[in-house]
């Protein structure tokens, strides 16, 4: 099917009838027909401006009124408009558009840069600051009609970088530090929001960081052996990347003193609580928690809170307390302090030591985080009466610390090898067949 009968009668094309060689020649030909179209109405949008049309149908201007007849965004319709303006005297830059070889945003990032030349070079001889001109100008149109638009906005700021001169000046706004900006939000609902900008040496360093921990993991909820993809957007990996970074910063120590103490994150909880969140299902149903214990600690606080942002489940808080430092403070029915004990490391640091020999990272199947990633995880509870001891701890990183306390999983050590093993839920496994750890993914389990 040729091009020009499907711009005719576009709604009339049956798409499932055309060849896979129709498809995929037909799709980069119309995207250049699109081009040209958007030219033309550049083009006709610079008519309407220099024949005062705008006024002639009440527009208070041409972007006003190209946004009301053409149903655009305001911001879309002034971006026409401004294009326009820009090619007037750039005959290249306009016939590459005109052709279809290079869209609105590309002529904008190069124009922008055109403009900017001048001032660029203040002070050399206009003959320079012409050629110069000039060679920008055959070069970002040449580029263009291979690459988007995001490709030509980056090559014309790398140009602006090697036209900058005067090194003593102030810095461009994008390598400027002063004009970084950070925002942290607490929403109603209980999230955390947020929002900022920074200079591209942050920038970078962020990215850097970010980049090898948002990798998507194959596999990453399931341990039959089958690598099927992460369910994560691209989005959710950064935000767990993110997660991930700010833990490892607070466990290195490395952070200032805040209140004389290293930075920490602080949950407070009842005890009782705490010891029904973590207790299993059938525990839980022979040693409930009395009634007025329940409402007392909802009226006190809620059933466990942080200082910043307030309560959170006690399921939550009894991932947490799984490798955490625990402060007994006893308090009366009131919610008044009147005893602090002396702090105590649930896990201590010889048997991490001992943990990541043992498991050298998250020992889930299929999962092998970096130990320094991880939580000690303990198999039954700490505030069950469970030992911190090696044959009841197992490294997990977070995404699979919170799979397990959900009791979809079941860790057992073997007494065999004194190692973790895995059992699957019934929607795994129906047989529910034990799965060794990470790093020992080839052995079978012996009881």
């Amino acid at each position: 099917m040729e091009l020009d009968a499907i711009v005719t009668d576009p709604a009339g094309v049956e798409a499932w009838r055309l060849s896979d060689d129709a498809v995929l020649n037909l799709l980069p030909e119309l995207s250049e027909r699109m081009r040209q179209l958007d030219a033309l109405r550049v083009r006709l949008a610079h008519e309407v401006h220099e024949r005062c049309l705008n006024k002639k149908v009440g527009g208070a201007s041409t972007a006003d009124w190209l946004s009301g007849a053409c149903r655009l965004t305001p911001g879309h319709a002034r971006k026409l408009v401004a294009a326009a303006h820009s090619v007037r005297h750039r005959p290249d830059v306009a016939d590459a558009m005109t052709s279809g070889t290079t869209d609105v945003d590309q002529v904008r990032a190069i124009t922008n840069l055109l403009d900017q030349i001048p001032d660029l070079l203040r002070g050399t001889e206009p003959e320079l600051v012409e050629e110069c001109t000039r060679q920008c100008t055959d070069y970002l149109v040449a580029a263009a009609e291979h690459e988007h638009a995001g490709e030509t906005t980056r090559r014309a700021a790398a140009l602006r970088t090697m036209l900058e001169r005067d090194q003593d000046g102030p810095a461009p706004d994008d390598e400027n530090p002063a004009l970084n900006e950070f925002h942290v939000t607490q929403m109603p609902g209980g999230r955390v929001r947020l929002k900022g900008t920074f200079d591209k040496i942050t920038g970078e360093q962020f990215m850097t960081a970010v980049s090898s921990l948002s990798k998507p993991t194959p596999g990453r909820n399931n341990a039959t052996g089958e690598l099927e993809p992460d369910p994560r957007s691209p989005a959710q990996r950064r935000a767990d990347a993110v997660a991930d970074i700010v833990r490892f910063y607070l466990d290195s120590g490395a952070a200032p003193r805040e209140g004389g103490e290293r930075p920490h994150m602080t949950v407070f909880v009842d005890l009782r609580d705490l010891e029904n969140a973590t207790r299993n299902t059938n525990a839980t149903s022979q040693n409930p928690v009395t009634q007025q214990s329940v409402q007392s600690s909802f009226l006190r606080r809620g059933p466990s809170w942080m200082p910043w942002l307030g309560p959170i489940t006690v399921a939550t808080a009894g991932t947490v307390s799984c490798d955490a430092s625990i402060t007994p403070i006893v308090m009366d029915e009131d919610g008044n302090p009147l005893d602090v004990g002396h702090t105590t490391r649930v896990i201590p640091k010889r048997i991490r030591k001992a943990l990541e020999a043992r498991d050298c990272g998250c020992a889930f199947p299929n999962c092998g985080r970096p130990t320094a990633w991880t939580d000690g995880h303990h198999i039954h509870h700490w505030s069950n009466g469970g030992p911190t001891a090696l044959n009841n701890l197992v490294l997990l990183c977070r995404h699979h610390h919170t799979l397990i306390h959900k009791n979809d999983w079941q860790v057992v050590i073997s007494t065999d090898d004194g190692h973790p093993w895995f059992i699957p839920p019934r929607w795994v496994d129906p047989d529910r067949q034990p799965i060794p750890a990470h790093n020992r993914q080839r052995l079978a389990f012996t009881g």
